[in-house]
């Protein structure tokens, strides 16, 4: 499957005309990492969207929140992403993991001479991330109700 066609199975991207997605398929770089290799860690300045093309890796919050495991067209880093500060959490390869790595540097170059493509895609990260706020909020309003 070509980078584009990748892209377009993930969530965060499905409302995102395919011309932007080349573009991003442009700067993505493909890695592939073996079971228990970091591919984050607290501090690092990666700025950067992980997209998981194949794998599952797990990703352990800073504070003692409980692990979550992401798998095959899940993404990891879209906050670090927009607001450029340093990651917060671990994420390490269950297995062998696939990824397509988007720097936020190489992204905003790419996207400079079409700020049109820029809002588009940023708007669909917004949205992904307002969806996970949502449902963040309804489940702390939840188990509290308990």
């Amino acid at each position: 499957m070509d980078t584009v066609q990748a892209l377009k199975q993930v969530f965060i991207f499905k409302d995102v005309p395919e011309s932007v997605l080349e573009m991003v398929a442009r700067v993505a770089q493909e890695v592939s990492l073996g079971p228990g290799e970091t591919i984050f860690s607290p501090g690092d300045s990666s700025n950067a969207l992980f997209v998981i093309r194949s794998g599952t890796v797990r990703a352990v919050p800073e504070g003692g929140a409980p692990a979550v495991l992401f798998g095959t067209g899940e993404t990891l880093g879209e906050i670090t992403l927009v607001d450029g500060e340093p990651i917060s959490g671990t994420a390490t390869a269950l297995e062998r993991v696939d990824l397509l790595v988007i720097r936020a540097g190489s992204l905003a170059d790419e996207l400079a001479a079409r700020p049109d493509a820029a809002v588009q895609l940023y708007r669909a990260i917004a949205k992904s991330l307002a969806g996970r706020l949502r449902r963040a909020v309804g489940m702390i309003a939840l188990a509290k109700n308990r």
